[in-house]
């Protein structure tokens, strides 16, 4: 055989090399590639469950910390009304005594005889009432 026949083969051979091998790097790039998709995938999934569960632990500690503020409130608002509560009695009974001291009196000066209402003028001559302004 020839010299070029030889060298024809060869290149064929080599060309034939190049496209099985370039083939071949092609059916393992889409297998690697797979491969990381998949890894990815998981990891993406690994991640947002982790995130869920972390949400869910905020929450949970959210929703404790809201029940504990409203017992808290609930527990000053009924301290508060306990206060206004005794207050208004003290009040109240502070206005009887008062009033039934006014009563007292009352009686003695209706007792004593007439008597003459105070002055109020105040020292100016009697003028007619203004009317509410």
């Amino acid at each position: 055989m020839s010299q070029p026949l030889w060298i024809a083969i060869a290149v064929l051979a080599l060309l034939a090399g190049i496209a099985v091998g370039w083939q071949s790097r092609g059916r393992r790039g889409q297998a690697a590639l797979a491969e990381r998709a998949e890894t990815a995938e998981r990891a993406l999934q690994e991640e947002s469950a982790r995130a869920r569960s972390r949400i869910a632990a905020v929450e949970a500690k959210a929703q404790k910390d809201v029940a504990a503020v409203q017992a808290e409130m609930l527990a000053r608002i009924d301290r508060l009304s306990a206060d206004h509560r005794a207050e208004t009695e003290k009040l109240s009974r502070h206005l009887t005594e008062a009033y039934d001291e006014l009563d007292k009196l009352r009686v003695r000066v209706s007792a004593a005889g007439p008597h003459q209402p105070p002055d109020t003028g105040q020292g100016f001559p009697a003028t007619l009432p203004m009317p509410d302004l």
